[in-house]
């Protein structure tokens, strides 16, 4: 698994990453890459095959990758931005990811914005981690209402409120290592699971947040 992984980070460090869609019921995540600021770091963010949880019917997993971390602001990350959220009320969230590559409570995370005003994080490190069920190497992650932290606005007011209501929701990778998720679950929505369909759409995109994209 390590020379997998290995090799995975090599190619992805020497070509360009196109962006990606992977499909879930009733969302998609849309990989981008964000560094306004033009930093010299190698960030990646792509659904790549033979990456996922083996034994699914698509066996792609997202990838992300930061070289460097780059002080905010202006930051930079390696992005999957879900739509389409705008008024949609968060109840539940998590994500499949493969032991071994980062996982801190600050990256990856969940960037969650609500009507209200509310910015939160919630990063991989927190939550329920389980190998029950998981093929070996990977673990899932369920969050709760205690993993969320807030970064500006009003405190969360917890799954299923009135302050759960989304504007934007991503998941990123802004500080320096390699990061593997499959089936990121919103709402009890597996995005790159069994049935997800991946597709290159040929470009980069900034996310709903401003991002820039890097060449």
């Amino acid at each position: 698994m390590k020379r997998k992984l290995l090799l995975l980070v090599a190619l992805l460090a020497l070509v360009g990453v196109g962006a990606a869609l992977a499909d879930g019921v009733g969302f998609r995540a849309k990989t981008s890459r964000f560094n306004p600021g033009s930093a010299p770091v190698s960030d990646a963010s792509s659904w790549v095959r033979g990456a996922g949880v083996p034994g699914t019917s698509s066996d792609q997993g997202l990838v992300l990758l930061m070289s460097a971390t780059v002080p905010y602001p202006p930051g930079a990350s390696a992005d999957a931005t879900i739509t389409p959220v705008k008024g949609v009320v968060l109840t539940s969230l998590g994500l499949d990811h493969l032991i071994g590559t980062y996982c801190t409570n600050g990256s990856p995370r969940w960037d969650v914005e609500t009507t209200n005003g509310g910015v939160y994080g919630v990063g991989c490190a927190s939550g329920t981690h389980t190998i029950a069920g998981m093929p070996a190497g990977w673990e899932r992650i369920t969050f709760s209402n205690a993993d969320f932290q807030t970064l500006s606005g009003p405190a969360w007011g917890g799954f299923g409120s009135a302050g759960a209501k989304l504007t934007f929701l991503q998941v990123l990778q802004d500080e320096a290592g390699v990061s593997v998720l499959d089936n990121l679950q919103i709402n009890g929505a597996m995005i790159g699971g069994a049935g997800g369909n991946h597709g290159e759409n040929g470009g980069e995109n900034g996310g709903e947040n401003g991002g820039e994209n890097d060449d």
